[in-house]
């Protein structure tokens, strides 16, 4: 589709310097706390460098990262052959998940929910491949709920988009709500503007 050629066109460009980017200590202690939550066999979208990969337990199972780039996923690559557990590292477009059902224990995702052009599919998708008990873990920014803050947010929603491939108003607790997942905000950070959550699928969604 256009806009994932759009974000690998984007994310090519910026991988061999998105490390220094985007690494801010306030992000990787928010990092550290969601994805020490994983558990068994985990499917990360948008693995980007793996600027996840120092969070997670030693005692997963394995873990599969998704992303767009193949440029980000050759750093990553290089930083998952000194994990304790299985990684297996594939470029795709995750809005649609090429998985069987009921393959996880635990999906991850940093900062990549944002971009998806039909955010109801892919919770749809996420719900189809996590096992009875899975969990969702994400850390995404979403719209303020400052009305000021959320106004500009909107206003600066179309040029972000174009040049991010992102979007700054997303309102993904309540997308995830009105998808059939119990959604907890663990933290929120830069004006509320950054959240980590953790969702769960309702029983009987499917």
């Amino acid at each position: 589709m256009a806009d994932a050629e759009k974000a690998r066109r984007i994310y090519d460009k910026w991988a061999a310097h998105y490390d220094a980017r985007v690494s801010r200590p306030w992000e990787d202690a928010l990092r550290a706390d969601l994805f020490g939550r994983a558990r068994g066999d985990v499917l990360e979208l948008g693995v980007g460098t793996g600027a996840t990969f120092a969070h997670y337990p030693a005692t997963l199972s394995s873990l599969r990262g998704l992303d767009i780039s193949e440029g980000m996923l050759d750093l990553a690559r290089a930083k998952a052959a000194s994990l304790p557990f299985p990684v297996y590292l594939q470029v795709g477009d995750f809005q649609t998940l090429p998985f069987p059902t009921a393959s996880f224990d635990t999906v991850a995702s940093s900062l990549a929910l944002c971009g998806i052009p039909d955010p109801g599919r892919l919770f749809a998708e996420i719900r189809r491949v996590l096992r009875p008990g899975g969990l969702l873990l994400a850390m995404e920014h979403v719209r303020p709920p400052n009305p000021l803050v959320g106004a500009m947010s909107d206003i600066g929603d179309p040029i972000y988009h174009q040049f991010v491939g992102c979007h700054l108003n997303r309102r993904t607790p309540e997308l995830l709500r009105s998808a059939g997942y119990a959604v907890t905000i663990l933290n929120r950070r830069f004006l509320n503007a950054v959240l980590t959550l953790v969702a769960v699928p309702h029983a009987g969604n499917s």
